[in-house]
């Protein structure tokens, strides 16, 4: 009987560390909401994504936050953040994805910008509401929607593409 315990225990606990991601629009807050991009240059989509994810931290109760740029298979590129905490006993990744996109605006014109993404391991998922701000999830969403809102430039389109980096009509993007 301890043999089958052992052995369950080792072909579970891999699975249970692997988790599952699932992204989701960072801004939007359910599937019937209007999309909107963020005519911001590219540069400035990456620091603010940065930026986020570093006021963040100490807001949900983390103690620190590891930082490393990611790509994921379709090419969109962002940031992979480690909160970590020992006071609160927790390991929380989440992937935020600066997804540079091509939309229609109210009024017909062509908007250039970009729109963010989050994703999160369930299995590691560590919100807890007793965590302060409600969790590192919160906390980043709030860090990230103030930051964008700071810049005046949220377009709400009927039409949504996303388009390679660096390549926005009749606008200049710098490179991360």
């Amino acid at each position: 009987m301890r043999e089958m315990t052992f052995f369950t225990a080792r072909l579970l606990l891999p699975l249970l560390v692997a988790g599952c991601a699932t992204p989701h629009s960072a801004l939007k807050q359910n599937l019937d909401s209007p999309e909107i991009i963020y005519a911001i240059p590219q540069s400035q989509a990456f620091a603010i994504a940065r930026e986020a994810i570093l006021s963040a931290a100490p807001l949900c109760g983390a103690d620190g936050v590891q930082i490393k740029k990611i790509n994921r298979g379709d090419g969109i590129r962002g940031y992979e953040a480690d909160y970590r905490s020992w006071f609160y006993h927790f390991y929380i990744p989440r992937r935020l994805w600066v997804v540079p996109a091509d939309g229609i605006g109210a009024s017909g014109q062509q908007i250039d910008g970009f729109r963010f993404e989050i994703s999160y391991y369930w299995a590691l998922r560590a919100e807890n509401i007793r965590l302060p701000g409600g969790g590192c999830q919160k906390t980043l969403i709030s860090a990230l929607h103030t930051a964008l809102e700071a810049t005046g430039t949220a377009t709400t389109v009927t039409s949504l593409e996303t388009r390679p980096y660096g390549e926005g009509r009749g606008r200049s993007f710098t490179s991360d």
